[in-house]
């Protein structure tokens, strides 16, 4: 579509830029005015940037800086917040203490680091207080840490029990 709509009857040859001499703003700015050259439109307009690479030579030590442009950018796209039940257990169980559950709303993409955020928010329970742990048939399936992905925890049969830790651990 960008070839559609290009501005100009005959795209013309252009030489790769040189740094020589010049500072990084020149070199990036003549690269840009070269590729607006062969793609003036109104598509390279709204839709093309430029990318900065540096290549460092392991024998001769040369650094080679390019600026070199770019139409695609890939950006996530935010899976839906889905509900996520859990219990948590106090370290100090006493007589007749009763498991206290609770629901948070989770993406998929997100870590177990949100997990502890939301618990947060939601129930005054500080981070680094407890385990984020998986059980099944009353047996420690995997417990999880905070750079793990929901979706490894949401994978996990069983059920997602939070261990509160000894408090004079100082976690």
């Amino acid at each position: 579509m960008g070839e559609d709509l290009y501005r100009k009857g005959k795209k013309p040859f252009v030489e790769e830029t040189e740094q020589e001499g010049k500072t990084q703003e020149q070199v990036a700015e003549e690269a840009w005015n070269k590729h607006l050259l062969r793609n003036e439109s109104i598509i390279t307009d709204l839709f093309h940037g430029q990318f900065k690479s540096t290549v460092c030579c392991q024998k001769c030590d040369r650094v080679s800086i390019t600026f070199d442009p770019m139409m695609t950018m890939l950006l996530p796209i935010p899976s839906p917040r889905k509900e996520f039940k859990f219990f948590f257990i106090p370290y100090q169980i006493k007589s007749g203490n009763t498991n206290h559950s609770g629901e948070i709303k989770l993406r998929q993409t997100d870590n177990i680091s949100a997990v502890h955020d939301e618990i947060y928010n939601a129930f005054k329970i500080r981070r680094g207080s407890y385990i984020v742990t998986k059980v099944q048939d009353n047996e420690f399936q995997r417990w999880f840490s905070a750079n793990q992905s929901v979706e490894s925890l949401t994978l996990q049969e069983g059920v997602t029990v939070m261990y509160e830790i000894d408090p004079n651990l100082h976690p």
